[in-house]
């Protein structure tokens, strides 16, 4: 049996980061015949231990995968360093944080990188993102663009929560005294009053989940439940098991849409509003410094229809198919 080909895998992965790991699941999936490997050391710079050049040098292709990874006024050091383009490079589920303005040199740097002959593929999760890149960037290669790659997953069955549903909450560590509490308690006594059981999702592991720990120990609301787990499927069980879903973590939010569960924001940077917009369900979007936030949920909210969870799976999966047929055949594989 020939030896499985490498691939170099680049994102903010095995750290605990829900979204993130789900991200791993799929191309675990779709990409299952190479051989992963990792080039970050550490959470924290610096990020490689030993020279990149001799990291790049063990893979065939590397792939730059999953969430908001272009920031344009931001250099991270990890996810678009020129060392990686002396290999075959394929971008794909990236997202574009534009709320955090632009650097004009960071621009630069990412247009040279994204322009590179090397660059073979570029996919992004909304139009959004692909504008900016387009327009900012200017690669010579077409721009991918369909829904959020965690759609293509499978979920697993949950059991339905009962005669008693179930309001969840999922919170995220934020810089002290910046989370609006009093509304999100607003929004918890409402869900209360209408005869929802109470539960407060962490949806991380590992180091992530240790600091998202916090954000809950902030939070004291009589008789609700706490689920903690370091178990990404485990997590994703407690939301399934939601009737409807209050998130400041986006892809708590994907998930419980593609439940059918429906899922308020709690906050409302780009990629919450382009995929609501996506689905056609906007009203679901608020913030937790919203003082409206109680009015986002109804006594009576309409689920995600299975009609619109089919489309975007099937449009996830067919941009993971077209991933993994371009680099199979890319490198003689097919």
């Amino acid at each position: 049996m020939a030896a499985k080909r490498k691939l170099g895998v680049v994102g903010y992965y095995h750290y605990g980061n829900y979204g993130d790991e789900l991200f791993l699941d799929v191309f675990e999936k779709y990409l299952g015949d190479f051989e992963f490997v990792f080039f970050q050391d550490s959470l924290r710079r610096p990020y490689f231990h030993g020279p990149l050049e001799e990291k790049v040098e063990q893979v065939d292709a590397i792939l730059i995968g999953g969430g908001d990874l272009v920031v344009p006024n931001y250099w991270t050091d990890q996810y678009f360093e020129s060392a990686y383009l002396a290999k075959p490079i394929y971008v794909h589920g990236a997202g574009i944080p534009t709320w955090g303005g632009e650097n004009a040199e960071i621009v630069k740097r990412l247009a040279k990188f994204f322009q590179h002959p090397n660059v073979r593929h570029i996919h992004v999760r909304d139009e959004q993102s692909k504008r900016w890149l387009a327009t900012k960037l200017a690669p010579t290669i077409d721009i991918q663009v369909t829904p959020d790659i965690v759609c293509a997953l499978d979920l697993p069955a949950v059991a339905p929560p009962g005669d008693t549903p179930i309001f969840g909450l999922i919170s995220r560590k934020q810089k002290p005294g910046s989370i609006r509490w009093d509304n999100v308690h607003a929004l918890c006594r409402r869900a209360r009053s209408y005869g929802y059981r109470l539960r407060h999702i962490v949806l991380a592991t590992g180091v992530i989940g240790h600091e998202d720990r916090d954000a809950v120990a902030e939070f004291d609301f009589p008789g609700m439940e706490v689920v903690l787990s370091e178990s990404i499927a485990d997590l994703t069980c407690a939301i399934g098991e939601c009737t409807v879903l209050a998130s400041m973590k986006f892809h708590g939010c994907v998930v419980a849409t593609m439940f059918g569960t429906p899922a308020i924001t709690l906050i409302t940077t780009d990629k919450f509003r382009n995929f609501y917009k996506l689905i056609e369900r906007e009203e679901l979007v608020s913030h937790h410094w919203h003082e409206t936030l109680p009015d986002r949920l109804p006594r009576y909210i309409a689920k995600i229809p299975q009609t619109t969870r089919d489309d975007i799976r099937s449009q996830a999966r067919d941009g993971l198919k077209g991933l993994a047929h371009r680099m199979r055949a890319d490198l003689g594989m097919n």
